[in-house]
C-alpha cells in the first residue's frame, strides 16, 4: 500500500513539477529516499512539508488545480498511514 502512494505522489509531482519548483525540488529528493528503509517514513513527511504547505494554502485561497487536489489527498493518506502504522 505504502509503495502503491508513494509512486501516485511521485507521478502527481511529476506532472506538477514544471509548474512550479517546490514540486520539483519534492520530487527529486522524493527519488533519492530508500522507502524500504525504516528512518526514512520521517524523512518522507520532511520532503513533502513544503508541498502540504503550499497546497493547504492554494486550498484556502480555493485556487487548487485538480493535479494539486490529487496530490494533497495522496499526501493525507500518506501521512494517514504513517501515522496509523500500516507501512
Amino acid at each position: 500500500m505504502l509503495l502503491h502512494l508513494l509512486t501516485k505522489i511521485k507521478d502527481s509531482l511529476t506532472d506538477l513539477a514544471g509548474e512550479n519548483t517546490i514540486f520539483n525540488v519534492a520530487y527529486d529528493a522524493l527519488k533519492q529516499i530508500d522507502c524500504d528503509d525504516v528512518k526514512s517514513y520521517q524523512s518522507l513527511k520532511d520532503v513533502l512539508s513544503d508541498c502540504y504547505k503550499y497546497l493547504i494554502e492554494q486550498e484556502s485561497k480555493g485556487q487548487l488545480t485538480l493535479n494539486e487536489r490529487v496530490l494533497l489527498n495522496n499526501i493525507d493518506r500518506l501521512d494517514d498511514l504513517l501515522v496509523e502504522g500500516r507501512m
